[in-house]
């Protein structure tokens, strides 16, 4: 069953109280299924602007369930090309066609996005000729991350490069908001650019992973996949060099640990207000943080 969380922060900086970005965890998942926690997603929301980070397994289904209308969502941010955080894109896309969608879909990834989407478009060609004759045309317009993007004189994003271990081509965003910034890090292990992008941010949604003694020992290959993540000391080091107001831990790959064993493990180190993303859980961002449950 899904808490319901409410937490609000005041900040000496403000902005005018109409003025609020929301975002709101589509998805919190990992690779591995897990019917709680879909794959990674991430919903902001500004004005008129809806924009996506990571489209990944059963995100058109949350949009769903929240109501949401998938033709206001005009760009997505793609931040690398592991299967878990690009396999629903072909679902949106498709299924934003049965919601009459007539306007274009920008799509913004690493090396590889223009190959991954010439290759949808090859695949589902005749059903998107079927779809779209009868609906409109609704065209994806696949683009290389190219520095920092102004929607407005108050919203912006900039990816940004981190360190995925094997991963040549992977980043993180930040999100400027007048006077606040949002940090998502992406998958990374400890990277001085994520550091450098994310000081004194007011949010910052970071990754984690963490493994028992004993599966550590006895797992090899899960050894290679803790190198290219943010073990719980490399993420209380990034925390205590950028003192973000809050610190949302999303893409959690714990392994034989608990979600309340890291965050005493954290706060034996470190004193902020760090708590664990879930499905639907949804931030607005003005004059102060409000923190609560979009789901029904």
């Amino acid at each position: 069953m899904i808490k319901y969380i409410f937490i609000i922060l005041f900040f000496l900086n403000t902005v005018h109280a109409s003025d609020i970005v929301n975002i709101t965890f589509l998805g919190t998942g990992t690779p591995r299924p897990n019917i709680n926690k879909l794959g990674p997603s991430i919903l902001l929301k500004y004005q008129n602007y809806e924009i996506l980070f990571d489209v990944g397994r059963g995100t058109t289904l949350r949009l769903e369930q929240l109501d949401n209308n998938y033709t206001n969502i005009n760009n997505i941010y793609i931040s690398h090309m592991h299967f878990d955080h690009i396999v629903g894109l072909a679902d949106f896309w498709l299924t934003s066609s049965l919601w009459q969608k007539k306007t274009n879909t920008n799509i913004y990834g690493p090396k590889g996005i223009k190959n991954f989407c010439n290759q949808l478009k090859k695949t589902y060609e005749k059903d998107l000729e079927y779809r779209y004759e009868k609906n409109g045309f609704n065209q994806i317009n696949c683009l290389y991350h190219q520095g920092i993007k102004n929607y407005n004189e108050l919203l912006s994003i900039t990816p940004f490069k981190n360190d995925h271990g094997h991963v040549d081509n992977s980043y993180g965003f930040k999100i400027n908001f007048g006077n606040k910034k949002i940090i998502y890090s992406g998958d990374t292990t400890y990277s001085e650019n994520v550091i450098n992008n994310s000081k004194n941010s007011d949010i910052l949604i970071h990754e984690v992973i963490s493994v028992s003694k004993k599966i550590y020992a006895n797992n090899k290959k899960l050894r290679k996949v803790v190198s290219s993540h943010t073990n719980i000391s490399q993420l209380i080091q990034v925390l205590k060099i950028c003192k973000p107001k809050l610190t949302i831990l999303n893409h959690a790959l714990l392994f034989g640990v608990s979600e309340e064993s890291v965050l005493r493990r954290i706060a034996k180190e470190y004193n902020g207000k760090v708590i664990f993303a879930e499905d639907f859980m949804s931030l607005d961002l003005g004059e102060e943080i409000n923190i609560f449950n979009a789901g029904k």
